[in-house]
Formats: structure tokens, sequence, C-alpha cells
């Protein structure tokens, strides 16, 4: 009985060559800059490196698929493999890709476009990454949602809550102006891992004394124009919702107030100086009592105007 040979597919057996070396180099990228054996622009070159063979893989996969349907044979499963590594080893830069897309080029998102928190960024020469001047970055617009917002509390206090939710996702303070007085402002400045790549961001928080209680804002920087999924402006989102919680666990249900721009700018006011001297801007003492920890509720509008009716009645 005469027997045919059995086809066997050279292709497949390259393309699980190539994927099983493109996806420890991608994954091994990785995790060597998470802990911090490789600088960011040497990642993003084995990302690149590990990307080119990954495709190679995985296009030799499907034309070992097509020898496979047209012939039959034997090794079908050296294809399978060479596509699924080639899959996984493309994942890295799929995150850049999707950080790019997603987010749309916020590279730098704050509470305050216009005075936007300080970032002190340490010298470090970006290498590859320097596609663009950090210095020239711009806070992004069309984040509608992201103000500035007002606590009903003390600027100390909401210090050492924002704090908190930082510790709880993970972030490193590296600057701090801890506050010295209950009404005294007050920043602080960590350091964040995104989530898949390691990338580091900067996020700064400053919290100032308002007629309210607190005015805060938050800023959240890339420090390189390549961006992972996540984001900057999710992470103001996020951030702010564990402020809230925070809040909530300690002093219960405490009002927050978004700031909108044109009320910062009406919350300045002029005072007229004597000639000769330039006016000296100052903010407007609020038309109710400011709340204080451990004092009375507000007094209300009406209040005062009912308080001041029965003074004038009584002179």
């Amino acid at each position: 009985m005469k027997r045919f040979p059995v086809f066997k597919s050279r292709i497949s057996v390259t393309s699980r060559r190539i994927g099983a070396v493109a996806l420890p180099v991608a994954l091994i990228a990785v995790l060597a800059h998470r802990l911090g054996g490789l600088a960011p622009d040497q990642m993003i070159l084995a990302i690149l490196v590990a990307t080119a063979m990954g495709l190679s893989a995985l296009l030799l996969a499907l034309a070992g698929f097509a020898q496979f349907w047209k012939h039959g044979g034997r090794g079908i499963g050296n294809a399978t493999l060479g596509a699924l590594y080639g899959l996984v080893a493309l994942l890295p830069a799929a995150a850049l890709a999707a950080g790019q897309l997603v987010q749309g080029g916020g590279t730098d998102v704050s509470t305050n476009e216009q005075d936007p928190p300080e970032l002190n960024r340490p010298e470090t020469d970006p290498g590859l990454l320097s596609l663009t001047d950090l210095s020239e970055l711009r806070v992004q617009e069309g984040n509608a949602d992201i103000v500035s917002r007002r606590y009903r509390i003390q600027p100390a206090a909401l210090h050492l809550a924002a704090l908190k939710a930082a510790d709880r996702n993970g972030w490193q303070v590296v600057d701090e102006t801890p506050p010295d007085l209950l009404d005294a402002p007050t920043r602080f400045q960590a350091e964040v891992r995104t989530p898949v790549l390691g990338l580091i961001e900067d996020v700064a928080v400053r919290i100032r004394p308002d007629p309210v209680g607190a005015l805060f804002d938050i800023r959240s920087a890339s420090r390189y124009p390549l961006q992972d999924i996540g984001g900057n402006a999710a992470r103001i989102r996020s951030y702010y919702s564990d402020v809230d919680e925070v809040l909530l666990e300690t002093y219960g249900d405490i009002e927050s107030l978004t700031v909108l721009e044109e009320e910062v700018a009406d919350d300045i006011v002029t005072i007229e100086a004597p000639v000769g001297e330039e006016a000296a801007p100052r903010i407007p003492v609020p038309a109710f009592k400011p709340f204080v920890e451990g004092s009375e509720e507000p007094v209300a509008e009406g209040l005062l105007d009912t308080i001041d009716d029965d003074t004038e009645a009584a002179d």
C-alpha cells in the first residue's frame, strides 16, 4: 500500500520560534522597568522590538493556517502557539496605542487651567522619549467636569484626608508642605505609576483657605509624551471620589461645591487705593458665617437680614 508523505508547515514552526522570543522580550522589558532595571526609553525600545517580532509571528501563523486549510497535515499546534505568543507580545504596544487614542494627548490636566498647582520635577534625561518639551506643555482643555472644589472643612483636615486617599491608591509622596495652622494653605506632590507599563506620572495637590472652608485643586501630568491606559483626567475623577469617601468615613456627610472659572474671577474684588497707590485685591467677606469644625451651622443670608432689621429698629 502506497503512503503519501504527511504535509508539515515550516512556516508554523518559524512562527512559534519567533513568538517564543517576542513574548519574553515584551514581558521582561515591562517587569524590568517596574523594578527599576530599565529606563523608560529602554523599555519602549524593547517593546518596539517585541512588537515587530510579535507581528511577524502572527502573520506567519496566519500563513500556516492557510497552508493547513489547503493541504492538511500535522503541526497546527505550532501555528496556534505562534499566534498566541505574538498576540501577547503586542499587549504593551497596544496599551501605548490605547493611551494615545483614549486620552487624546491629555498629558497635563488640572482643575485650575489658569493657575494650576506647581510641579517640582526631577531633572532627568528622557532619552528616546524626548519627543516633546515638557516645559511647553499646556493644561488640557475639554474636561468640563474637572474643576476646583470647595469643602466645608478646615484646610488642615482636608490635607490629611487627601493624604489618606493618596496612600490608599499607592501613591508615593515625594514633596509636602504640611499645615502649620488649621487654616494655612498646604500642598503635596506624589509620583504615580501607570497600570500597565509603570510609567511615572506626577500629581500635585493644593489646598487653600476659602470663605466656605477649603479650596481644593489637583493636577496630574505625564513626564513623557507617550501615555499608558488610565490617563490623567481619569485619575483626577477617581481621586475626587476617593477623597469624598475618606471624608465621609471620618466626618460624615460634608458638602463639596464645584467651582466654575467665572466664579474664581468673581471672588476677587478690588479695594480702591489712595491716590498714587495701586489697588489691592482681596477676597470678599462671605454673606454667611464660615463653617468652623465644632461650631454651629452657618447663618443663612435671610437670617442675617432679619438681625440687621431688628438692630436698625432698636436704634
